[in-house]
């Protein structure tokens, strides 16, 4: 479910059109651990890809757009790090989305490298038998490997694996997963405490 906007809920910017289902999946799993059932999880503002989110005037803008909704406490931003060193681009995002956020805290976390590195990260519980965990693989191209002969498409494919993810475990083993669900948690605390 996701909140009328008018409701308080963390406003929610996404990389794409996997991310859209997948990481909304993601957070309520997240929610559901710690014992917290509201439904605070706004409807994802999609960049339609992350170079959309970098050029100038890119992630400004989408982060206006979730900060703008009536009932938004607080915006999570949730990008793939692509190789690029996810402890400066993340600090420098979150700077020039807070400028345009009407005030409400903005948090950014880059996946390092993809989200399907999160997904990976808890091979043994998606439920493919082809698959393994494999750190130093390249996430997507393991996936593909393992759901051989069926494509592996985002949108479908995302929030199906995500559904399925054991948090702890991805958790244990990807830091920056780690980090995401700290910051998330964190977020949640200081914006929509109970």
């Amino acid at each position: 479910m996701t909140p009328p906007p008018s409701l308080p809920h963390l406003g929610l910017v996404v990389e794409g059109r996997g991310e859209i289902q997948a990481v909304p999946a993601l957070l309520r799993k997240r929610l559901e651990e710690k014992g917290d059932y509201r439904d605070i999880v706004g409807k994802p503002v999609p960049c339609n890809g992350r170079f959309n989110a970098l050029r100038p005037r890119g992630i400004e803008g989408y982060v206006a757009v979730a900060a703008a909704r009536p009932g938004c406490r607080g915006v999570l931003v949730v990008l793939d790090g692509e190789g690029d060193a996810v402890c400066e681009l993340g600090p420098e995002l979150a700077k020039r989305a807070s400028q345009h956020s009407a005030g409400k805290e903005v948090v950014t976390c880059l996946a390092d490298a993809k989200y399907e590195d999160w997904l990976v990260s808890s091979a043994e519980s998606l439920e493919l038998p082809n698959l393994a965990y494999r750190p130093e693989a390249d996430a997507v191209k393991v996936l593909r490997e393992a759901l051989h002969p069926i494509k592996y498409v985002k949108p479908i494919w995302q929030p199906k694996l995500t559904y399925r993810m054991s948090l702890d475990l991805a958790a244990s083993r990807n830091q920056s997963l780690a980090r995401f669900l700290r910051k998330f948690d964190a977020l949640v605390e200081s914006c929509l405490p109970d």
